[in-house]
């Protein structure tokens, strides 16, 4: 299978998070061969800067509103790409292990749109920024946002960092959140502002997800979920662990709110890898619907 036919296998078979970093290394080489070119030819062009990149002026906005959007598919550097594909690939297979297949690509869209209009927002509000001009790329917002919606809907699940270190992913998050709080007054402040908005949305989504909030996200994908199998987080107290393994026995066997509680509780607990290879594969089995 060459690279092209393995793009496409992916972009059709793969997990949403992975057709987004698919659509996000698309997006990267088409940009660096478009300005290979014109470097070659000595042409002089602000494309990216001023037709894909957020820019901080509210008037720019007004010309170009999509860069709310593109912003989030641009990336400075091969570096800055790797290291947030490689985040997004993690924090993704944590987000796919609670929510619905569907909601990738709408955390990912908003938490980002939400980073950016609290970019734009900051400038405008704070004197520090007064007369100043910056640009806002890369995916970070929004992989804050699906962080954060993972740490909010499961805060007791340990993650081994380092294959070492075992940490909650609450305070994993909390980690993240509190470098880009001081880091702000160190360069880059607006990137930093932007994921403080998608650490919010994920926040405000998982809260959603687990019927605390009520607000309408608009669907991104084919997937719709209706208000009756929503996620909730219940804290109950339940003996029928037998009724998991009894109902699993049939492959035609959908989980239901009770099944997917009872797990919920038990990673609230104990943590994700406390489950049993049945428990995990009902989890699963229910994101996939």
């Amino acid at each position: 299978m060459n690279l092209i036919e393995e793009v496409k296998f992916q972009f059709k078979h793969g997990s949403p998070f992975i057709k987004i970093i698919v659509v996000n290394v698309i997006a990267f080489v088409t940009i660096g061969l478009y300005e290979l070119v014109l470097f070659l030819f000595k042409i002089k062009s602000d494309f990216t800067s001023v037709y894909l990149a957020l820019n901080s002026s509210p008037q720019h906005l007004l010309h170009a509103p999509w860069t709310l959007i593109t912003y989030e598919f641009v990336h400075a550097g091969p570096f800055h790409l790797l290291f947030n594909m490689l985040m997004l690939y993690f924090t993704g297979n944590i987000f796919n292990d609670f929510f619905k297949q569907s909601d990738a690509w709408r955390v990912y869209i908003f938490g980002g749109l939400i980073g950016g209009v609290l970019f734009l927002v900051s400038n405008v509000l704070f004197p520090v920024f007064n007369g100043m001009e910056s640009t806002l790329v890369g995916a970070s917002g929004c992989i804050m946002a699906v962080l954060f919606a993972s740490a909010t809907y499961a805060p007791n699940l340990r993650m081994a960092l380092f294959g070492i270190i075992q940490i909650r992913l609450v305070w994993l998050a909390v980690v993240f959140l509190v470098l880009d709080l001081i880091s702000i007054t160190n360069g880059n402040a607006g990137g930093h502002i932007a994921h403080i908005g998608g650490a919010l949305f994920g926040f405000l989504f998982a809260r959603y997800r687990q019927g605390r909030l009520r607000f309408s996200i608009p669907e991104l994908g084919n997937n719709k979920m209706p208000d009756e199998t929503r996620f909730k987080v219940k804290v109950k107290t339940y003996h029928q662990n037998e009724h998991l393994s009894s109902n699993n026995k049939n492959k035609s066997y959908k989980p239901s709110q009770e099944d997917i509680d009872i797990i919920l509780d038990k990673i609230s607990k104990n943590g994700y890898d406390k489950l049993s290879k049945q428990e995990k594969e009902i989890l699963f089995k229910a994101s996939q619907e």
